[in-house]
């Protein structure tokens, strides 16, 4: 009997190695996102200067992050119109570079948090509209950040271009080990949504500004300019391009 549940047990592992393996090298996705972030980002907007702003302080330091979040592309870029400025920042993964936990897992209530920032306020996929056009369900927090004040962001994690949730986060990975352990119960969650191959095409698009978000989104002023983002796939009625 003991033999028996060994070799049934032996089985089942062989079993899910091979569906892991297949997920991992035979699951063959095309991009859907086939420009460049950098171009995605907003240019020429009337009223708005646009400055870009390195995602690291050095070439040094750049390797050092693009070695951490191992994206494809990244860009981040300042724009400011009289006393509104907006942080735009994205990263992007084509399918195969990195899990949707690994990927999910930087972000403000994370990344900011663990680095000394303070979170003050968070929601859930806020539905909201720009000019009557809808946009992707965003994710919304407040950080007090260190030498910076008061920071109102919206962001998005698209996963294959639809928003992934963060309902069940209702606090953000420490580092290492321990943030590893603590995301595995959203492993099988992935799982389920995703499927076995959970290196998908990804981008994750943030925005933070000394205004609440609500008032940015709603004000007339700021249309064209949101608008413009439509290429990083925020709306619902434009994929990724």
């Amino acid at each position: 009997m003991r033999k028996a549940l060994l070799y049934v047990g032996a089985t089942c592992l062989v079993l899910l190695l091979g569906l892991v393996v297949a997920a991992e090298y035979f699951s063959h996705r095309d991009r859907r996102f086939t420009g460049q972030v950098v171009d995605a980002l907003p240019r020429n907007i009337a009223g708005w200067t646009r400055r870009d702003i390195p995602v690291a302080d050095s070439k040094a330091g750049n390797m050092n992050v693009q070695g951490i979040l191992n994206f494809s592309q990244s860009a981040q870029a300042l724009y400011v119109r009289g006393e509104t400025s907006i942080l735009v920042y994205a990263a992007y993964w084509e399918p195969g570079k990195v899990s949707v936990v690994d990927a999910g897992s930087h972000n403000p209530d994370s990344c900011w948090v663990n680095n000394g920032c303070i979170r003050t306020e968070r929601k859930y996929a806020v539905t909201a509209q720009v000019g009557g056009r809808p946009l992707l369900p965003y994710e919304y927090g407040q950080y007090l950040v260190p030498s910076g004040g008061r920071q109102n962001v919206a962001f998005w994690h698209l996963v294959n271009g639809q928003p992934n949730r963060y309902e069940e986060q209702s606090a953000g990975w420490r580092d290492g080990l321990v943030g590893r352990l603590e995301r595995l119960p959203l492993l099988w969650k992935d799982i389920r949504t995703y499927g076995l191959n959970q290196k998908s095409e990804q981008m994750f698009i943030r925005l933070s500004s000394n205004l609440p978000v609500d008032q940015i989104l709603a004000d007339p002023i700021n249309r064209e300019f949101l608008q413009a983002l439509q290429g990083l796939g925020v709306f619902s009625d434009r994929e990724w391009k």
